[in-house]
């Protein structure tokens, strides 16, 4: 009997408790902030979602084999490259600060990088339904790849098939690629 007065009291105490916690106390649980539409590095890293970028940043390191390659690859063009992600999603924590930082690394002018974060459904905001259909982002983080004149030359979606800087260096010269969702 003792033990159900127990049991009883903590579950008693648990719900009064977490009906203390308000909804910005819950929310400060999460390790990202949402963040939708179009937005810039330091926009980024002035929310709480620095702390999972700088650690995946720092953590990467790209084969340097590849990266040459790749500098090499970018002088060709004037290549842009729109990055849509959701910073809810953890590929999108993991992949987008190791291109930021691959980017970093091969001196990529980053006026021609555009950078959206998408919700759950990988809505794109501010964007008709016939828009956000040719877009067609299906699973974040999709980096879309454009030639100097806008037009796509590949997307590598959610995550590598060889390593990130061998699917951007295959996208980047043209080569035969095929993400991991393209049948």
């Amino acid at each position: 009997m003792k033990n159900i007065k127990y049991i009883l009291r903590v579950i008693i105490l648990g719900f009064i408790f977490s009906s203390f916690m308000s909804p910005e106390s819950k929310q400060d649980l999460q390790n990202y902030e949402l963040m939708l539409g179009e937005f810039n590095l330091e926009e980024l890293k002035a929310t709480k979602n620095k702390e999972w970028f700088t650690l995946s940043y720092e953590k990467y390191s790209p084969n340097p084999e590849a990266l040459k390659k790749l500098t090499s690859e970018m002088k060709k063009e004037n290549f842009h490259i729109e990055v849509y992600v959701g910073t809810w999603c953890p590929d999108s924590q993991r992949e987008f600060p190791q291109l930021i930082k691959l980017l970093d690394q091969v001196n990529f002018d980053m006026d021609n990088l555009k950078l959206v974060g998408v919700d759950r459904d990988k809505v794109v905001p501010n964007l008709s339904e016939a828009e956000r259909k040719s877009l067609n982002i299906m699973n974040v983080p999709t980096i879309i790849v454009l030639d100097e004149n806008g037009k796509e030359l590949n997307r590598y979606v959610e995550f590598a098939q060889e390593s990130l800087e061998e699917d951007l260096l295959k996208i980047l010269s043209k080569q035969s690629y095929k993400h991991v969702y393209d049948f």
